[in-house]
């Protein structure tokens, strides 16, 4: 592509890598700043794409406090872009947009060139992703197929390549990998068209790899899977392909007896902190955790659980259709999968009641949950919905509601997760990590239990007591208690409650 030839809609239809270097050039116009507003995105920077879109916006006289929706009459043939862009900062804040919000930006975009399909098909598609998020999966495969005939009417066989990966997925959810796998070979098809992009094409591949574990337990060669992590991380992957790669790199290392994953493993969370994806990280330490115990886990004959930490789980098998079609409803450790997927989807329910001031449909929802959590010891589950816990919990307190549990969750869960955020900083001998463990030491009945409440693997425990023990000079866990308490380390702690 051709420098001079950069628009926005051909930066739309083509892989980063053909316009990257449009982000340098000097130009100021909107098209120019609507593709460097893309490539910030892409690059992971989605607060410098923020920022340059809210500056975006004050240029063309339009407010960045008011949705777009909400000034529509004031939008051009030129501007409708900027919809794009709005639907970009959806996804990046994972906002939930209601039906009617999701439709009103399909007849915004209508309004203006009825030929922009490019535009069109970019609005269709980001509608998809929020869909599936809300699991509302009726509308997904509505939207994607409004976005394949967008797609297919603009001539971009990339675009529509992404189109039926996400399909893919949702097929995926659904139990039906028969879909699955067609879908896999329309975007290979797709992206061949295309010229064959090396990351898209690597996608494709992992994605079918995955849907062949899933249905026949067989997996790939452990060669291949190091040469599609190299295709992928050159490249501009999805979050979700890359915890599939990394499931399917820890199943063969399992299989294989291979410690070397934890060094490929490692690679990919560096990759991940890089490009800005970091809240795919608890995903990543849930997999390796697995990888260290799995010899400690009974497998089923046949195909076995390809696992992902739930809340990504949720995206890619949205109900546990998937679970019982592929795996069979008596299998071992079905049912307890089942209960963390429920339990998972509950939390997200709970979470989304709070977020819309739903306090008796949010109760409904955690309070059953918060039980089930604890019945089973998935504490690190409160790491990631520790925001809405404390929310509930104070909202509890200003009802009067629901004042026992809520103070439990508080002194047993909540207090302990905040240790390492409390305003007495960790000792200078100490990193942050090394200082939350040693917050928890007191209270933990055993390595496993401080593990878990911290959301983290046995060995990175063990880890962390082994450098504490060696800065205070001692060897064993009572010992170190009763150093860390003369020396004040641990005193504030252990006076609110750890």
């Amino acid at each position: 592509m051709d420098e001079r030839e950069i628009t926005f809609r051909s930066a739309l239809k083509s892989p980063l890598s053909a316009y990257i270097r449009a982000f340098d050039a000097p130009g100021t116009s909107l098209d120019e700043t609507l593709v460097k507003i893309l490539i910030d995105y892409k690059m992971g920077r989605f607060r410098q794409a923020m920022k340059r879109f809210h500056n975006l916006l004050v240029a063309q006289d339009l407010d960045p406090e008011v949705p777009l929706l909400k000034q529509r009459d004031a939008l051009t043939e030129d501007t409708a872009a900027l919809l794009v862009i709005e639907m970009l900062a959806h996804m990046g804040y994972d906002t939930t947009l209601s039906p009617e919000g999701m439709w009103g930006y399909v007849d915004a975009i209508s309004l203006f060139d009825p030929d922009d399909h490019v535009c069109h098909g970019a609005v269709y598609n980001m509608l998809l992703m929020i869909a599936f998020r809300r699991l509302d999966l009726s509308a997904a495969a509505e939207f994607g197929q409004l976005a394949i005939d967008a797609y297919r009417a603009s001539g971009s066989d990339y675009l529509e390549g992404f189109i039926h990966l996400h399909l893919g997925f949702l097929n995926i959810s659904t139990g039906d990998l028969a879909a699955a796998s067609r879908a896999m070979d329309e975007g290979h098809r797709c992206f061949a068209a295309a010229g064959a992009p090396v990351c898209e094409m690597a996608m494709v591949t992992v994605v079918r790899w995955w849907i062949d574990a899933e249905h026949t337990g067989a997996l790939p060669d452990p060669a291949a899977l190091v040469e599609m992590q190299d295709a992928l991380v050159h490249g501009e992957f999805w979050p979700e392909t890359l915890l599939v790669l990394a499931t399917l790199l820890f199943r063969v290392g399992q299989a294989e007896q291979d410690e070397r994953v934890l060094e490929r493993h490692a690679a990919l969370e560096t990759l991940l902190r890089v490009r800005g994806m970091t809240d795919l990280l608890p995903a990543m330490q849930l997999l390796r955790d697995e990888f260290f115990h799995g010899a400690n886990h009974a497998k089923p004959d046949g195909a076995s659980p390809l696992r992902l930490d739930e809340r990504h789980m949720v995206i890619l098998m949205p109900n546990t259709t998937s679970l019982v079609v592929n795996w069979g409803a008596d299998a071992p450790e079905v049912s307890l999968t089942l209960a963390r997927l429920r339990a998972t989807q509950s939390l997200l329910n709970g979470e989304r009641a709070m977020q819309q001031g739903r306090f008796d449909e949010a109760a409904r929802w955690l309070l059953p949950t918060f039980e089930t959590i604890e019945a089973q010891g998935w504490t690190y589950l409160f790491t990631t919905a520790r925001e809405t816990f404390d929310r509930f919990c104070a909202e509890c307190r200003v009802r009067r509601r629901f004042i026992d549990r809520a103070r439990h969750i508080r002194d047993a869960y909540l207090d302990p997760l905040s240790a390492q955020d409390r305003l007495d900083p960790a000792p200078p001998d100490l990193t942050p990590a090394e200082y939350a463990v040693l917050c928890l030491l007191p209270n933990a009945t055993s390595n496993k239990a401080l593990a878990r409440t911290r959301g983290v693997s046995e060995a990175t425990v063990k880890f962390h007591l082994k450098s504490i023990y060696a800065k205070l000079g001692v060897g064993r866990r009572r010992d170190a208690i009763e150093a860390a308490k003369r020396l004040g380390w641990i005193g504030q702690a252990t006076s609110s409650g750890l």
